[in-house]
């Protein structure tokens, strides 16, 4: 820890000198609409933002630590030749469990006022450059970079490497040098030699087989990239919920005295599918396809990552079993004071992420109070005895990260009230009970962890509307429980 802090130590101490001379011709800056800026230049993407707080303050810095979701915190120290009192915190994590590819982050934390911290991070998949962080940090404080950002995050045109390229209204920025176009994606960085934008380029290729994609194919190709002939490396990618396979072109070139390192993609009806989206047909073309390449005249084919079978996964309807407990609400529970309850539906997808369901909900009343029932002018007291529902339901999913998921939905259905008095008995000596039925609508939400998930919904119904009890019997109540889910197939 001493032997570092000395490097860096030397090292800063000479930084004020060269400072104010770095060239960030590369660099672009987007800022949102909450005033956070966000920069990339020479493979570092840079965000800088503030918060409330107070640098000195433990309880600041704990929860500034939990809100960014640093570990693997590697040093945590002051610069002293930094005007601004600071803290600054450096980690490094690898993207895989035993990846040798590790993202570098570097945090800057500054006292903007009494009350307030600024801070800057920088993460790269490269070496640090020290030289560009403290660069960056005094031209950023003292507001030399003001002509580097933009407030537009559309991009009629857009400049890559010194070419302004013309795009129209369709297309916008992802992130500063992460251009998207319906159909294609380009993003790009600016190297001072030819050497660290191809290395760049290695670590990208490597860091993208980390991810959670199944490789169809890697190759090399020749293309022409900005009207330079470039060797590219093209990789078919296949992942979970993708139905056509993601093509990826590597390049590193020097353009216009710029040594660029570029991922260019789009997607394609299989992985032999070498034909080119508008979007990068504006940077590169391919004048020789190899002789396997797809063509309009094929039948494409799904692709897939494993043993699986070319329908795609979202058409496979599933079963679902909810088991959980009714809760009637206003004057409803005077009836009786909950109900457990056993759901049963079957989803048919109707797209990748929703669905339209239709189920049978059976509810069993605890602690039954009497209540009036009208049958032919005469009023009867009864209880209840049992509760059955079904309903068409409409769903949506989103996920919301690695095997978690939420599910939105809103549906109509019936509920049958079956009371303990007798109505009939039929042919084989069964009884048969008097009832009131109502229309129910409800919506709701699930929360998954893979099949097992948790709801809660409301339910709103016509019970008082019935000519068989008083107006003021109650219409609404809580359904909410567990559920799991039965995929009928669950490879992709």
């Amino acid at each position: 820890m001493k032997r570092a802090f000395l490097f860096f130590l030397l090292f800063y101490s000479s930084f004020s000198v060269f400072a104010g001379d770095y060239d960030f011709s590369a660099l672009q800056g987007l800022r949102d609409k909450k005033g956070n800026i966000y920069f990339e230049i020479s493979g570092y993407d840079i965000f800088c933002s503030s918060q409330k707080g107070k640098l000195n303050d433990f309880n600041t810095l704990a929860k500034f630590k939990k809100q960014q979701k640093i570990k693997n915190i590697q040093a945590e120290y002051s610069d002293p030749n930094i005007t601004l009192p600071n803290q600054i915190i450096e980690t490094e994590h690898p993207l895989g469990k035993n990846s040798a590819i590790k993202s570098n982050q570097v945090f800057y934390l500054f006292a903007q006022s009494e009350n307030e911290i600024k801070y800057i991070v920088f993460q790269t998949l490269n070496q640090r450059d020290i030289l560009l962080e403290k660069a960056f940090i005094d031209a950023f404080f003292n507001n030399r970079l003001s002509d580097y950002i933009s407030d537009d995050w559309s991009g009629e045109a857009i400049s890559f490497a010194g070419r302004v390229v013309q795009l129209g209204t369709a297309c916008q920025w992802r992130s500063p040098h992460n251009f998207f176009c319906k159909g294609g994606q380009i993003s790009w960085s600016e190297f001072p030699s030819s050497e660290s934008a191809g290395l760049d380029l290695d670590l990208r290729i490597a860091a993208n087989k980390e991810g959670a994609y199944t490789i169809l194919s890697q190759d090399y190709i020749e293309i022409i990239f900005e009207g330079i002939p470039t060797v590219a490396c093209r990789i078919a990618y296949m992942g979970k919920n993708m139905y056509y396979p993601l093509i990826v072109y590597y390049a590193a070139q020097e353009i216009r005295g710029r040594y660029v390192s570029c991922t260019m993609s789009n997607y394609g009806v299989n992985r032999d599918d070498y034909e080119l989206s508008p979007l990068l047909q504006q940077f590169m073309s391919i004048s020789s396809p190899p002789a396997w390449a797809y063509n309009h005249f094929d039948i494409p084919q799904y692709e897939n990552s494993g043993n699986t079978q070319p329908t795609p996964r979202w058409w496979t309807p599933d079963m679902e079993i909810r088991i959980g407990s009714m809760f009637p609400l206003e004057n409803l529970n005077r009836i009786f004071q909950f109900a457990p309850s056993l759901d049963l539906f079957m989803r048919v997808p109707i797209k990748q992420n929703m669905s339209i369901d239709a189920g049978i909900a059976m509810y069993f009343p605890v602690k039954r109070r009497p209540f009036d029932f009208t049958y032919q002018g005469e009023t009867l007291e009864t209880k209840l005895k049992s509760l059955v529902g079904g309903s068409l339901r409409y769903s949506y999913q989103h996920t919301l990260k690695k095997n978690f998921s939420c599910n939105p939905y809103f549906g109509i259905g019936f509920l049958s009230l079956s009371t303990d008095l007798v109505k009939d008995i039929d042919d084989e000596n069964q009884k048969i009970y008097h009832s009131v039925e109502a229309l129910d609508l409800y919506g709701g939400i699930r929360l998954n962890y893979k099949n097992l998930g948790y709801f809660i919904e409301y339910h709103r119904t016509t019970l008082s509307n019935s000519p068989k009890v008083v107006n003021d019997f109650g219409n609404s109540f809580l359904n909410m429980g567990f559920t799991y889910c039965f995929n009928s197939n669950k490879k992709h």
